[in-house]
């Protein structure tokens, strides 16, 4: 009985080590974080080549000549549903801002980028963001003008997929409004560079050591066209069985720091 006893506590115990470790953890925020940033770029990456193919107004590309774009129907053939092939090549290329990509994006159109109805679906081949395979498929929908006059578009992800250069591999989904908040009228060489978008809603996935979560975006992400990290807002992220975590990505400034608060505690990550 007393050997039973002291089994029970010694197991307690170590259940209780095991999660307080657990409670400490920012590997949930950390996927979920570059999970965001990996399918924002798709849109990032679709928007440049849309602009730049005269699919709609000029611009300059941050590209830096890394992709061949392929489209189909070919312009001057206006017509639209339209398959656009953005193919980095097996060899990473680095744009203007420093990031790397190879392998293929597939972009299906069905009208005009601006246009409200218009949907686009952005699906990975062979992707890879600085070394992180991305797979899955974004689709956008353009729902038109919101009541501040602004462009907003449904965003959903699934089948998402972030494999990290170790081969560990964390799962996400996402279903979000995208606003497009500053640089929609500006034409001529900023046209593009000062595109800034915020999102909102929820994801859910699932880390690369396996436990679920699920987050909600608690104040607006501020996503720029010449950022490659997000700029603003927060993020409240729920994995199971442990504390919330609530992500806070600052307040404006184009740089990689984040702060986790995990029940008082905070902790700082850095955005890849």
């Amino acid at each position: 009985m007393k050997k039973y006893i002291l089994f029970n506590i010694i197991l307690f115990i170590f259940i209780s080590c095991q999660k307080n470790k657990l409670n400490r953890s920012t590997t949930s925020s950390q996927d979920n974080t570059i999970a965001v940033i990996a399918f924002n770029d798709l849109l990032k990456v679709t928007e440049d080549v849309i602009i730049n193919e005269e699919l709609e107004k000029s611009s300059n590309s941050i590209l830096n000549n890394c992709a061949a774009i392929t489209i189909h129907p070919s312009l001057p053939d206006t017509s639209f549903p339209k398959t656009i092939t953005i193919d980095f090549g097996p060899v990473n290329c680095t744009d203007v801002f420093g990031v790397d990509r190879r392998g293929k994006l597939i972009v299906i159109m069905d009208g005009r980028y601006r246009d409200a109805g218009t949907t686009i679906s952005i699906t990975t081949n062979e992707f890879y963001l600085n070394n992180h395979k991305v797979e899955g498929t974004k689709t956008l929908t353009n729902e038109g003008l919101n009541n501040e006059g602004h462009s907003y578009f449904i965003s959903n992800i699934v089948n998402g997929i972030i494999t990290y250069p170790s081969g560990d591999q964390a799962k996400y989904e996402s279903n979000r409004i995208i606003e497009w908040v500053i640089g929609e009228d500006t034409q001529g060489p900023l046209g593009f560079l000062d595109d800034e978008y915020d999102i909102t809603g929820t994801s859910s996935g699932i880390n690369r050591n396996g436990r679920d979560y699920t987050s909600t975006i608690t104040s607006p992400l501020r996503f720029s066209m010449s950022c490659k990290w997000i700029k603003k807002g927060g993020i409240e992220l729920q994995p199971a069985n442990l504390y919330t975590r609530n992500i806070d990505f600052g307040e404006g400034e184009c740089d990689s720091e984040i702060t986790v608060d995990i029940n008082g505690n905070i902790y700082n990550i850095d955005s890849p």
